[in-house]
């Protein structure tokens, strides 16, 4: 199953071929303690592609789509859309992504639990882990449990301990600090197989707010700022261009499966039979112009990743400056302009890279 961060998607590693990585040996700070990080699994890829792919998508319900996606490829016949209120993270909310699919072998922040017949698994896929360790790789958590016993999947001492790190990893940046509260989360799958995936640590919009709405429609997932593009001068804004539940509604034209968003369904729609005069015209592209449009499109695509970075970053010292309030404390003030310095410094890269874009 494909997941990742912000709006795109990151293949990530089998851990049953977790043996074929290369182990890189080092330490980072972690409570006080040594946290030997060797062992965990990781993607063969650096912790920058994250914030590179999450780029990937230009409309933000494209990437809510890839959730989907996954469920049906998976040969889910429900996915439940769903958001878990929790004050204490950045958006103020968990987004849930629930299917009764064939799961994934035990093989901003994103976590996957995922349910067999035998085995229970988590994937932990943390931004915040890697920004606070100064973690250049992307290292993947992945705990597997017996479904009955609930004991880990770790047979010898290197497993068991690889498991115990995992899970401290886990307790500590996730909303889950005990282990009732994380095996709470494979309680939510009902079905004997299945997958839900948990988005934390949401990005935030100037205003503060979070860049889905899900409080003013208690049956629908909004987009709070729609661009000015997805206006239409006779008929107003277009619905799928601001409800996820009318955009689910016509993302398949064949729609098998069940889609439900805040426990409620959505009537799919098959728009291919209510096509009106409908006709067929073949694409062809001018080759001559080909290479100077990939150059262009590859400019965008690292403008993008750049203003993208800027914005989490910004988005990131606004939280830590709305948190600390008027706070006076020492650390408190110098984590705050630590974060400002740093936001400061991708919005000029994001500035300076909008001048490698050329123009026609």
């Amino acid at each position: 199953m494909a997941t990742g961060t912000g709006a795109g998607c990151t293949t990530l590693h089998n851990p049953s071929k977790a043996s074929t990585l290369e182990q890189l040996c080092f330490s980072v700070a972690y409570e006080g303690l040594a946290m030997d990080l060797s062992n965990l699994n990781r993607a063969q890829l650096s912790f920058d592609y994250l914030h590179t792919n999450s780029t990937t998508h230009e409309f933000l319900f494209g990437a809510l789509a890839e959730l989907l996606d996954n469920a049906r490829d998976a040969s889910a016949t429900k996915m439940n859309i769903f958001t878990i209120p929790d004050d204490s993270l950045r958006g103020g909310y968990i987004l849930c992504f629930q299917d009764d699919g064939e799961g994934m072998d035990p093989g901003n922040d994103l976590m996957l639990f995922t349910k067999r017949e035998d085995s229970r698994s988590c994937l932990f896929l943390s931004r915040t882990f890697h920004e606070e360790e100064s973690i250049d790789e992307v290292i993947v958590p992945i705990p597997s449990f017996d479904t009955q016993s609930r004991k880990p999947l770790a047979f010898d001492a290197r497993g068991k301990e690889k498991h115990a790190l995992e899970m401290e990893i886990i307790h500590k940046y996730s909303p889950f600090k005990t282990a009732d509260q994380f095996f709470a989360q494979f309680d939510r799958l009902e079905s004997l197989t299945g997958t839900l995936v948990m988005i934390y640590n949401l990005k935030l919009l100037d205003s503060g707010d979070t860049e889905l709405d899900v409080s003013s429609d208690p049956y629908d997932i909004l987009l709070a700022n729609p661009s000015l593009h997805d206006f239409d001068s006779d008929e107003g804004l277009m619905p799928e261009r601001k409800s996820f539940r009318a955009y689910a509604a016509i993302l398949y034209m064949d729609p098998r499966m069940r889609i439900y968003i805040q426990d409620k369904k959505v009537r799919t729609k098959r728009l291919a039979c209510s096509l009106y005069k409908s006709k067929m015209y073949k694409y062809s592209s001018n080759r001559f112009k080909t290479r100077a449009e990939n150059e262009a499109k590859r400019a965008i695509d690292e403008a993008l990743a750049a203003e993208n970075k800027a914005r989490e970053a910004e988005s990131k010292a606004k939280h830590i400056e709305s948190k600390s309030g008027s706070s006076t404390n020492k650390e408190t003030r110098a984590a705050i302009r630590k974060a400002q310095n740093y936001a400061a410094e991708c919005r000029g890269n994001a500035q300076l890279e909008l001048k490698y874009i050329p123009s026609f």
